[in-house]
């Protein structure tokens, strides 16, 4: 059942990938959003400056439009900065003082003057800025004019035939001069592309280098990512004005576009070839937030307020960035995005050649993959557990976000996450929730069995690995640690008793937390202190260093606490941990009314009194060397503290402690306390205490002042 189901959902997720989704592209496209600000390029030399119209323009030079006088002399002065290109993306379509021309040429010709003998010829120069904005842009020989291509019928529904085929006439010297195709079927003269064309006024465009379009085509979702080099408008190819600059500043090569099956395949600036789609598209790698490109008031490059070198060398695109003037679009990196710094992120990609490349086998291969992952895990899945099957998923899944996110910040490749990632989760949802249902009835049984012998995360651990369950009453070597609060009596003195519950429930809580981490089994809490058990009711091979690892983490966390209370105002606490590791009996153990599941035997005792050695050492984890014999490869910095004999216990024992790292500057000092540890075992003790002092009055060993005192005191007659 589990394999058809995830059959099933593959085929799902492939059709929905095959024919699209409104809701899972979008959310694509906003990861791709995010990759692109998180992979934006890093800031560097930029070959554009925007001469901006802006709000203090606005304010110094009137509302827009300008006089064209004015955009002359605007013109005329970034010429003069040493500008490579200067690209308008503002239109100028109508005549400026239109109205007022014609009335002068009705007057003329009322009076029967001809413009050569007209007496008005300084008012109608005066009212011809147009002519003077043509002229500058003559003589400046690099200036780019926008053209917009109306993209429905809709919106070129006002353009008559005689309009729009007199534009097509001008700007068709404009179109790209060669489209090679190596398919029979590719794109052709049937297919028309945009419905109609707006151009700038005949002698504006007549005198300019080039023109292109400023057309930006939005996605579904408002946001602009692509940039159109190309569009089809009467079975011609027109550039668009960002590829007419850079075309300019390149070196004006040959354009041409490669055509396939599907569509166009890449356009060429000579001997430079860019990447599209099939509609002649790139996707834009833009440099950052609006700002990131260099940008100056228009006001400010007429006062001749700029700097040479702000200009110099750079394409100069003149354009709006107030609020008012409307030109603001939607781009992956603000809301408010001037169109005039998309034209610039587009020329710099053009320039550097980094778009973001989205090549037409990425969907094939996306597919292939959905069908392989599919297929793969479908059957796999249900085989394996569920932790084994979210690793594997996890690993597939992070293995595949690697790939898509090292090629995407390295490569510039734009692979798809939502549909691969969706197929992944759903498969693991799908197994799993088919896996409980069908194990449900028998978990049920499992819970109602043991609920009462242990607590409810072991039961739960019972549940999860069945196969490995070993309850009874048996003897098997486990591993015990004990864990108590130093001081803890003295602070019950001084503290409210709702603030030392509340002290003790969250000092139990970190520690719970750590056994748990490790595997461990609470065995019981005793006031102040813990008891837990690792090797039980599972075994586990590891159940020493469990323990030991707790340990650490116990002391880690400690030190937060200790953090935390001194924020409050309480003293500081410190811990004792003792770990043995032995033979002891597991099981049920109480009576027919309640009973728990726990440990018992010498071993345990033997852990406690190793917890209590602590205060008499100045240590805090102290383990014994049954422990220490299966920890010690891990735990390199361990030391022999003692051979103690225990009570209840005939033979001494030989503890070990713990050094935790941090715990002291360096430990160059513990060769000189195993020098002096072996000279006190060998019944030198002026030499041996000589050598604790040393290291005592180093670093401040509590064990190297216990030695000093013991040197110093009579000698016992057993135990040393």
């Amino acid at each position: 059942m589990a394999p058809r189901t995830g059959l099933i959902l593959t085929a799902l997720i492939f059709l929905l990938y095959a024919f699209g989704n409104s809701l899972l592209d979008t959310v694509e496209l906003k990861t791709y959003d995010m990759r692109l600000r998180a992979f934006a390029p890093a800031p560097g030399e930029l070959a554009v400056a925007i001469v901006a119209i802006d709000e203090p323009s606005l304010a110094e030079l009137g509302r827009w439009p300008w006089s064209r006088a004015t955009l002359a002399r605007l013109v005329d002065t970034i010429d003069r900065a040493g500008a490579r290109a200067i690209v308008f993306d503002v239109f100028l379509s109508e005549p400026e003082n239109a109205a007022l021309l014609e009335q002068l040429r009705a007057l003329e010709a009322l009076q029967g003057f001809t413009p050569a003998t007209s007496p008005y010829g300084p008012l109608r120069r005066a009212l011809g800025a147009d002519a003077r904005l043509a002229e500058a842009i003559r003589r400046s020989g690099k200036v780019v004019l926008p053209v917009v291509f109306l993209m429905s019928a809709a919106e070129a529904r006002h353009e008559s035939a005689e309009t729009a085929a007199r534009a097509f006439d001008t700007l068709r010297d404009q179109a790209v001069p060669l489209v090679r195709s190596r398919a029979p079927d590719a794109p052709g003269a049937a297919d028309q592309g945009a419905a109609g064309v707006v151009i700038n006024l005949p002698e504006l465009h007549a005198r300019a280098r080039s023109a292109g379009h400023i057309n930006s085509i939005p996605d579904a979702d408002g946001s602009v990512r692509w940039a159109p080099l190309v569009l089809r408008y009467r079975g011609e190819w027109f550039p668009s004005a960002d590829v007419q600059a850079a075309r300019l500043v390149l070196g004006g090569g040959l354009l041409a576009l490669d055509a396939g099956r599907f569509g166009i395949e890449r356009l060429r600036i000579g001997d430079r070839e860019f990447a599209t789609d099939d509609a002649g598209r790139a996707l834009i790698r833009y440099r950052g937030v609006p700002g990131s490109f260099p940008t100056h008031s228009a006001d400010a490059a007429l006062a001749g307020k700029l700097p040479r070198e702000a200009l110099a060398g750079k394409i100069v695109l003149i354009g709006a960035t107030a609020q008012g003037l409307g030109d603001i679009r939607v781009s992956p990196f603000a809301a408010n995005f001037p169109g005039v710094e998309i034209r610039a992120n587009t020329i710099q990609n053009l320039l550097d050649d980094d778009f973001i490349a989205r090549p037409g086998w990425a969907p094939l291969f996306e597919l292939g993959l959905l069908l392989v992952l599919g297929v793969a895990l479908s059957l796999w899945l249900p085989r394996l557990s569920a932790p084994r099957g979210a690793l594997v998923i996890g690993l597939a899944l992070a293995a595949y976000l690697a790939i898509a996110l090292t090629l995407f910040a390295r490569a510039q490749l734009w692979l798809n996450l939502v549909y691969p990632a969706l197929l992944l989760a759903l498969l693991f949802v799908a197994t799993n929730i088919h896996k409980y249902l069908a194990a449900e009835a028998g978990r049920r049984q499992l819970k109602g069995a043991f609920q009462h012998y242990v607590p409810a995360a072991v039961v739960e651990e019972i549940v999860q690995n069945r196969e490995r369950l070993a309850l009874g009453g048996d003897k098997r070597e486990l591993t015990v640690l004990f864990a108590d609060i130093r001081g803890f009596t003295g602070l019950a003195e001084t503290l409210a008793p709702e603030e030392l519950v509340g002290l003790l429930n969250r000092y139990l809580t970190v520690m719970t937390e750590q056994v748990f981490r490790h595997d461990g089994l609470l065995d019981k809490y005793m006031g102040d202190a813990l008891m837990a058990v690792y090797g039980a009711p599972l075994k586990h091979p590891d159940h020493a260093r469990l323990a030991c690892r707790t340990a650490v983490d116990m002391m880690r966390a400690l030190v937060d606490l200790k953090t935390e209370w001194a924020a409050r105002g309480l003293p500081p606490l410190d811990m004792g941990i003792g770990i043995n590791t032995g033979p002891m009996v597991v099981g049920n153990m109480g009576s027919q009314e309640r009973f728990d599941y726990t440990v018992i035997g010498d071993a345990v005792n033997l852990a406690s009194r190793i917890e209590a050695l602590n205060k008499t050492y100045g240590t805090h984890i102290l383990v014994s060397e049954f422990t220490y014999e299966q920890v010690r490869d891990e735990f390199p910095r361990s030391r022999e503290v003692d051979v103690a004999a225990v009570r209840g216990r005939a033979e001494p024992v030989r503890l070990y402690e713990l050094l935790l790292p941090g715990s002291y500057p360096d430990f160059d000092w513990l060769p000189e306390f195993q020098r002096g540890y072996e000279l006190f075992r060998a019944d030198l003790r002026p030499q041996a205490r000589a050598a604790f002092e040393k290291v005592f009055q180093a670093v401040g060993d509590p064990v190297s002042q216990y030695y000093v005192n013991r040197c110093q005191a009579p000698r016992r007659r057993r135990g040393d």
